[in-house]
């Protein structure tokens, strides 16, 4: 083995997560993805990764660039997009999301794109 391949091996070892931990962290990816109108817990997922809540959200952020909060609420934000540009209404895609009422869903939404569900709805109809 060359001195450069030992250099770049003793890089990914101090830098990125064992190949089991990255597995443990594509599953709970999946989970995320496919689970992200559900009222998820970052504890529990956390949980099945075998880590700490904190170790988790330190390694999923390594990862994947974004905490694990701002990846479902990237993946919520865009999906309600989706919704409401192919006219569902905003009662409608507040509860397919997962949310208690349409009130904490318009502030959740209003808050990460600066408008009301109804007026990007209105705004994606011209």
């Amino acid at each position: 083995m060359t001195w450069y391949n030992e250099q770049v091996l003793m890089i990914r070892d101090l830098h990125f997560p064992k190949p089991e931990v990255v597995d443990r962290l594509i599953k709970a990816k999946d989970l995320m993805d496919r689970h992200y109108c559900d009222d998820l817990a970052i504890h529990s997922i956390a949980r099945r990764s075998l880590v700490s809540k904190f170790h988790f959200i330190r390694l999923f952020t390594k990862c994947y660039g974004r905490t694990p909060y701002q990846y479902l609420t990237e993946k919520r934000i865009r999906h309600a997009k989706e919704l409401l540009s192919a006219k569902v209404s905003v009662t409608d895609t507040c509860f397919q999301l997962g949310f208690e009422s349409p009130t904490s869903f318009s502030a959740f939404f209003k808050k990460h794109t600066g408008l009301t569900p109804s007026s990007y709805a209105l705004k994606k109809q011209f």
